[in-house]
């Protein structure tokens, strides 16, 4: 079994390729800074042409990225905190954008839902 922090951008406007740059230059950096020993899983990025379809015609931004379980809930905290900073970053610049991000089935307040 695994659990995994999914995050999704929306807006009318699409992602320019100056910002899928800097998203990615952000995840890459966090993927090689990652201070907790082994990476479990890198900060995934779908592939940008992938979530394009009539219903998702508006998603500028998407992925997902698994979490350990085996090492108990502290260090699993830690990582997520770790990869939400990562988000964080990411959010910065895709200003106008509607998130969703969630652990499974658990919804995490994100961007505007935070201020709610």
């Amino acid at each position: 079994m695994s659990v995994s922090l999914y995050y999704e951008a929306r807006r009318p406007q699409p992602v320019t390729p100056q910002e899928k740059t800097i998203c990615e230059e952000i995840a890459a950096r966090y993927d090689t800074t990652y201070p907790y020993g082994e990476l479990y899983e890198g900060f995934c990025i779908y592939d940008w042409e992938s979530f394009h379809d009539e219903y998702d015609k508006d998603v500028i931004f998407a992925g997902a990225t698994k979490l350990p379980l085996d090492d108990g809930a502290d260090f699993m905290q830690k990582v997520v905190d770790w990869w939400l900073k990562c988000l964080e970053e990411i959010t910065d610049h895709l200003p106008g954008a509607h998130w969703h991000v969630h652990i499974d089935d658990v919804d995490i307040p994100w961007g505007e839902d935070q201020e709610e």
